[in-house]
């Protein structure tokens, strides 16, 4: 990973190349450094990023969480869809400020420090709820099944709030009953995401969850069931 770096007005432009990875903690000491300086604005271009793993993510959210700690502002420009997907997993999306190309992201620190979250949020097709969750770690009847509430369902996976969570790659095996369906929907996951409990104390303790090997049909469901209550709920306002 190369990090290249320019200024604009008060504003320190970080362009980020290669792997964002277990190797890329100069990210956290480059904002560190520049916060130190008295620099306050800071955004980190992702169009050279080609890969961010589980690591990747904990460096990120680290740097975010300092600066934010400092009083200083974060975002982040030019990040591939591939990578937007995970943010959306981990449900960083909702934390981090992200913008589509660096001419918009300069011009948003100029307009507010606040950020039009829920513009950002309306991005991905998604449904916040509290929906009861069975789950378990393997097939084994030995295994306990374990209960939480999931908070929000995408068609690609979703959010367990729970006091039991397990480390990132755990796969899981999910049942969920929804109204519509007199059997519950049997799912496979694995576990992507922990909930920070300083970024996100809302859904700490909790874990994000990606679908996987899930069959056209369930996917179906899922999504018909998320565009019924999402049109439903817009009437209701």
């Amino acid at each position: 990973m190369e990090i290249r770096k320019r200024f604009f007005k008060n504003i320190a432009v970080l362009y980020i190349s290669g792997r964002i990875d277990l190797n890329a903690a100069e990210i956290i000491e480059q904002t560190g450094h520049l916060i130190k300086e008295g620099i306050q604005k800071i955004l980190c271009s992702f169009t050279n990023v080609n890969v961010v793993d589980y690591n990747g993510l904990s460096i990120l959210a680290i740097a975010y969480k300092n600066v934010s700690n400092q009083k200083g502002t974060l975002k982040f420009c030019g990040v591939p869809s591939h990578i937007k997907e995970l943010f959306k997993a981990a449900r960083l999306d909702m934390v981090f400020e992200i913008y589509d190309d660096e001419e918009d992201a300069l011009k948003s620190f100029e307009l507010s420090d606040k950020v039009d979250r829920m513009r950002l949020r309306r991005r991905f097709k998604r449904i916040d709820m509290a929906m009861s969750v069975r789950f378990k770690r393997g097939v084994s009847s030995d295994v306990k099944v374990l209960k939480g509430r999931i908070l929000n369902l995408s068609a690609d996976g979703l959010f367990i709030y729970s006091k039991n969570t397990f480390p990132v790659s755990t796969d899981l095996y999910l049942e969920i009953t929804f109204s519509d369906r007199k059997e519950p929907l049997t799912l496979k996951g694995s576990v992507v995401w922990l909930a920070d409990k300083e970024l996100q104390p809302h859904s700490h303790p909790g874990m994000g969850v990606c679908f996987t090997n899930i069959d056209k049909k369930a996917q179906e469901h899922i999504i018909d069931y998320i565009d019924r209550n999402v049109i439903g709920r817009s009437k209701t306002r």
